[in-house]
This record gives C-alpha cells, sequence and structure tokens, in this order.
C-alpha cells in the first residue's frame, strides 16, 4: 500500500479551471502536488505550481479535502487532497507550458468538467460550482464510496 498527502490548487479564469494529466493518461487533477514531510500544505502547493509549471500564485482560503483510493499494478494506492483556492494573473486564453516532460497543463470549461475525468471524482460536483462553498468540502471515493458534503 502507498500513501499520497497532497496539496491541490483551484485556479479559475472566466469560467475555465485549470487542469493537468500526465501525457497520454485519460485521468486528470487539479494542479499541484506532494506535501513534503513537516511542509505547511499550502507552501507545498505554491512550491509544486512553481516546480511544474513556473506559476507564480498566492495560496488563498482552504476549500476542503477529497480522498480516493485506486490500484496500480496490484497495489492500493490512497491519497488526501487539501484543496485550496489559488489567485494567479492566468487567463484561461494563455497556454501553460509544464516544466516537467511527463506533464500537461491546460484550461477546460467548468460546465464540461464531466468529459475531462477528474479525480478524485468528488472534486467534479465542487468544480462545477460557481462559487466555492464557505463551509468546508469533503469528498470521498474511497471504497466504492462517492460522497459530498459542503
Amino acid at each position: 500500500m502507498s500513501f499520497h498527502y497532497l496539496a491541490r490548487g483551484i485556479i479559475r479564469s472566466e469560467g475555465h479551471i485549470l487542469l493537468v494529466r500526465a501525457i497520454g493518461d485519460t485521468m486528470t487533477f487539479l494542479p499541484g502536488g506532494h506535501i513534503e514531510f513537516a511542509e505547511p500544505a499550502a507552501s507545498a502547493l505554491a512550491r509544486e505550481l512553481w516546480e511544474e509549471a513556473s506559476i507564480e500564485a498566492t495560496v488563498g482560503r482552504f476549500v476542503g479535502a477529497a480522498e480516493n483510493e485506486w490500484f496500480d499494478h496490484g497495489v492500493t494506492q490512497s491519497e488526501i487532497n487539501l484543496i485550496f483556492e489559488v489567485n494567479t494573473s492566468l487567463t484561461h486564453s494563455q497556454p501553460i507550458t509544464s516544466n516537467e516532460s511527463h506533464l500537461e497543463f491546460f484550461w477546460v470549461r467548468c460546465e464540461d468538467i464531466e468529459q475531462w475525468n477528474l479525480y478524485p471524482e468528488a472534486l467534479r460536483a465542487l468544480v462545477k460550482q460557481e462559487r466555492l462553498p464557505q463551509q468546508a468540502f469533503w469528498g470521498s471515493g474511497v471504497s466504492g464510496e462517492n460522497t459530498v458534503s459542503c
């Protein structure tokens, strides 16, 4: 079993959201990445955005968390994603160049999120909301459960 502790950001521009995927994969995710031991989650998110795509960002309010599990070569993988609002100067008309050859960044319309295979799956309902909830979000895709609460 492998556990992943991640910080992810919601970066929006005029009804669009920034997504990431491994090149050749069908699954997408919000920008961000692994939190290092004893690293504050917001700092990890700012660091990951800079490392992966030279995105200068101000990490804002904590939005909530989403857990997920999957199997990779027969090994159970489990993750908890801490989700934050992120402010940048980016617009959806700007292409984002990845600093990592295995990743690609792209903008999609929030209303079309179901077509982009976003994981954890519980984040799809959150992304479609015009305004993010003030109360902390919790979504789960563990053991077949797909629950969302705000």
